[in-house]
């Protein structure tokens, strides 16, 4: 009878090596650059082999919550995948905020965690949890790789598992996926002297790049909006006044929108109302349609003034009758609670085919790209509309800027508006601007007017996927990192609340290597001792309002600046604000601005826009 010889410690270390190199060589054919590792004992041979490959960058965060996010910054703005590498065990499962974001932001993630082989599951070894599937519905494939064999190394396994990975991470409908990588210990070749080991190393994933195969990857097309939807729709918009709405977009939906989104609403008469993550609102020269302060006149008192005809002693509304929505749902309350009111057709314009309607109020939904469906329409007949409706909401538009402007220019003290007209003001065409969840996308919804936008061609951020506090730090290093160009007049601006900043301090261990590397940052906080939204919610009527919603946390983060080596700056009134804040934002480096703001003076300003 044939015996089974049990390879050498040698081998197995070889082979886990040869595995792991010959999976991330793969995955570089593919397009993927950047590697985001948090080290471990489990992972070490894809972290080797990720720092050992000539067109992998390798970036190292401890903790593995902030590196999810970071790579999750990183591959929003490199719009490929980029890899994630952690130990096996809970190390796993601090993924899961990152994943969770990634999902529903369309991002596209390499989740590589490496595990406990076979004979080590379900018998309480150390270190060891049910990985697979951990990340149920969040991830658009999970696949668990079987043990590092010769034979499957050699029949091109590996190149089919990372082709099918790759595609399932960026193609139809982009998003995490998960690949679990069990290892079997030694996890490296043992009995060199450590100049043999490293030479071994080398000549391993040399082999490992010359046994490779080329992949040739296509992307699939998008497809046309059908005959019979084309007919419905054009119908739907020859029939009255009608809004366009853009909400948050992707990488790919932007991709030469807005001359487009232009002559379809300029053919139509119509006003598009462009929300702040949309791209458009701080897209340099703002068009004739653009709708930025509907936030602002949507509220009951100034809706009326400008969309209310008074015919005898009835008052008739101004409504729509139709809208046509692109990409996520904006963030605006206001328009939230005007769209729930209307009884519109909406059409929803769904890139990847998910109903993004919280309000269900979306009566046709089309799967397509928002530039393929713009193509189409503006070749459709569609009758143009008079222009007294979209003469409306310039005029309301108009008239709230002015509102706006002298609210914000009459509060006595410091507040979040004077802040974004400040920032604004002093940022350089071309940067990246990044905010905060809870009221700091809010502030920019509500105080980025036509006279600030008109000024740069800026690009906002914000992780808008689930809207969570975690990881914006990291998510805003992972958006800079990826920048080649560390021009310091082209930096990355974060504004984050005090609490978002306080989640994620962590993510700060990143700054030192960013900062070595040439980038320029500053991380702006809004400091009110417990982020202010929940003011503005039913809760502040409650008599436990301050024990468990005021979330006061009393902290001085010069101190965080002093233990990350950043250069820190304090504002505690206007005049700082308008010498400090442009003073920080034009210095090389990472600086930490930290905003003092009376919480009570800040909702006192904020109810009067």
């Amino acid at each position: 009878m044939k015996q089974y010889h049990k390879p050498s410690n040698h081998s197995i270390g070889a082979l886990n090596y040869q595995w792991a190199f010959s999976l991330i060589h793969y995955f570089s054919l593919q397009g993927v650059t950047h590697a985001v590792i948090s080290p471990g004992s489990r992972s070490t041979p894809l972290a080797l082999a990720c720092e050992k490959h000539p067109d992998i960058n390798t970036w190292v965060q401890i903790d593995e919550r902030s590196a999810g996010f970071f790579a999750l910054g990183l591959a929003q703005q490199k719009q490929k995948p980029v890899i994630l590498i952690c130990t096996s065990g809970s190390a796993v499962a601090n993924w899961l905020p990152a994943v969770a974001e990634a999902s529903h932001s369309y991002t596209p993630l390499l989740l590589l965690s490496a595990d406990r082989p076979a004979e080590l599951q379900n018998c309480g070894a150390n270190q060891t949890i049910k990985q697979a599937h951990i990340f149920g519905s969040f991830v658009r494939d999970s696949v668990s790789l079987e043990h590092a064999n010769e034979t499957l190394l050699n029949n091109h396994y590996l190149k089919k598992i990372t082709t099918q990975v790759y595609r399932k991470s960026l193609y139809h409908k982009p998003g995490p996926v998960h690949l679990n990588i069990p290892l079997r210990e030694p996890l490296l070749p043992r009995r060199f002297t450590a100049e043999q080991l490293n030479h071994f190393i080398n000549r391993l994933g040399q082999q490992a790049i010359e046994s490779a195969t080329s992949i040739i990857q296509s992307e699939p097309s998008v497809p046309p909006v059908s005959l019979n939807q084309a007919d419905v729709l054009s119908t739907i918009l020859n029939n009255g006044n009608g809004l366009i709405i853009c909400g948050r977009l992707t990488h790919q939906e932007k991709k030469g929108l807005k001359p487009l989104l232009v002559a379809l609403a300029k053919k139509l008469n119509s006003p598009i109302l462009i929300d702040p993550l949309s791209d458009l609102r701080l897209s340099g020269a703002i068009e004739d349609p653009f709708i930025l302060n509907y936030d602002f006149f949507l509220q009951q008192g100034l809706f009326k003034e400008h969309f209310v005809n008074k015919e005898g002693n009835n008052e008739k509304p101004l409504s729509p009758d139709w809208i046509l929505r692109f990409g996520q749902f904006p963030i605006s309350k206001n328009l939230m609670q005007y769209l729930q009111s209307s009884d519109s057709h909406t059409i929803l314009i769904s890139s990847y085919g998910d109903y993004l309607d919280p309000i269900h109020k979306a009566d046709t939904v089309i799967q397509t790209s928002p530039d393929v469906l713009c193509r189409q329409l503006i070749s459709a007949p569609l009758e143009a509309k008079t222009r007294d409706w979209l003469a409306h909401w310039k005029n309301a538009d108009q008239d709230s800027e002015t509102r706006i402007h002298g609210s914000v220019s009459q509060c006595g003290g410091l507040f979040e508006g004077h802040v974004i007209r400040t920032l604004l003001n002093s940022i350089a065409d071309n940067s990246l601007l990044f905010s905060g969840n809870s009221m700091a996308i809010r502030d920019f919804d509500t105080f980025i007017t036509h006279s600030l936008a008109q000024k740069k061609n800026i690009s906002l951020h914000c992780n808008r996927g689930i809207s969570g506090i975690d990881g914006n730090l990291s998510t805003f290093f992972g958006l800079i990192a990826s920048n080649a160009n560390k021009d310091i007049n082209k930096k990355g601006i974060a504004l984050v609340g005090d609490l978002s900043f306080y989640h994620d301090m962590n993510g700060l261990l990143i700054a030192k290597q960013l900062k070595k590397s040439g980038h320029n940052a500053t991380i702006i906080i809004i400091n009110n001792n417990g982020g202010g939204i929940f003011n503005y919610l039913p809760q502040n009527q409650l008599d436990d309002f301050d024990k468990l919603w005021k979330t006061e946390i009393d902290l001085d983060f010069q101190h965080s600046a002093r233990l990350y080596d950043l250069d820190y700056y304090r504002i505690e009134n206007l005049d700082e604000l308008e010498t400090k804040l442009p003073e920080a934002i034009s210095h090389s480096g990472i600086q930490l601005v930290e905003i003092i703001i009376d919480q009570q003076t800040s909702v006192k300003c904020h109810k009067t826009n």
